[in-house]
């Protein structure tokens, strides 16, 4: 889920209407600067320098030149996210242990997706690969895609492909599905190479620069940006409101403390003299035929 928030009209219109200007060949200064994010737009961020100073930012950073890290809680994940830890697993595909820690990432050439030996040296394949023998293989036989049984920890990364009501969790990891639950107290870390979950209040650090001549106005390219609160599925719980204490219909209910009590009942004196009356009535006339 997006947790952009939209900066003031006006403000916004000021940096589209700059732009004309950044697209002229007006003479640059390079600006370095770190701060809280004040206010946040689709490619546009408006943050407080630590000196006091306010700056409108252009955001022409390329994907490998952003950093957006900080935590999150369960609630977080949902399908199609890229998730990353280590675990044993069993041939068939299933992690017994719950996992402890685990990290939402954005995938690349040097991070990919897959089932790997958790080692320095990265191995020379991983769960699905065949090992090596002399003899050169059948063409006609089958790969196994079974997980090897061992006590080796693996490095698994790929997509959610499902979020089960239990909290059970199933990853697509180079062809793998694996499946696995969250420890009670797992910790979630996110390293994304992107701004979609920067919220207002975040610290920033950044590389870019500004107009000569116009300092509060300018673009980044480089970006940092840590999230000081955990993130979640962005969904606020409802609080329950409190029982009234006057129920309609119900008499005896002491509403200055919100007690219930029973029907109050007539005192006997009072009773009787109703008692009384009612049997003094005259009974209603039958009418005539």
């Amino acid at each position: 889920m997006k947790r952009f928030f939209l900066v003031p009209l006006a403000l916004y219109t000021a940096v589209l209407t700059s732009h004309d200007a950044f697209g002229q060949n007006l003479e640059k200064d390079p600006l370095k600067a770190s701060g809280t994010i004040k206010n946040v737009a689709p490619g546009v961020l408006q943050i407080a320098t630590g000196e006091g100073d306010m700056w409108l930012l252009k955001l022409e950073a390329k994907p490998q030149d952003v950093t957006f890290s900080g935590t999150a809680e369960k609630s977080f994940l949902r399908p199609g996210m890229f998730v990353e830890f280590r675990a044993q697993v069993s041939k068939k595909g299933v992690v017994a242990e719950p996992v402890a820690s685990l990290t939402v990432f954005t995938p690349s050439e040097g991070r990919r997706p897959g089932v790997d030996p958790d080692s320095a040296g990265g191995g020379d394949g991983g769960l699905f690969n065949e090992p090596k023998d002399e003899k050169k293989p059948d063409p006609k036989a089958k790969k196994s895609t079974r997980l090897k049984a061992d006590d080796t920890v693996y490095r698994v990364a790929g997509a959610i492909s499902k979020v089960g009501r239990a909290g059970d969790l199933t990853v697509s990891a180079g062809g793998a599905q694996v499946k696995f639950n969250l420890a009670e107290d797992c910790k979630i870390s996110v390293d994304i190479n992107d701004l979609s979950f920067v919220s207002i209040g975040d610290k920033i650090t950044l590389d870019g620069w500004f107009l000569k001549g116009r300092p509060g106005e300018g673009a980044a390219n480089k970006i940092e940006v840590t999230a000081v609160n955990p993130l979640t599925d962005g969904s606020k719980k409802k609080q329950t409101k409190p029982v009234k204490g006057d129920l309609k219909g119900e008499k005896g209910v002491k509403g200055a403390k919100g007690e219930k009590g029973d029907k109050e009942e007539k005192p006997a004196e009072e009773k009787k003299d109703t008692e009384k009356k009612d049997a003094e009535k005259p009974e209603p006339k039958a009418e005539k035929g």
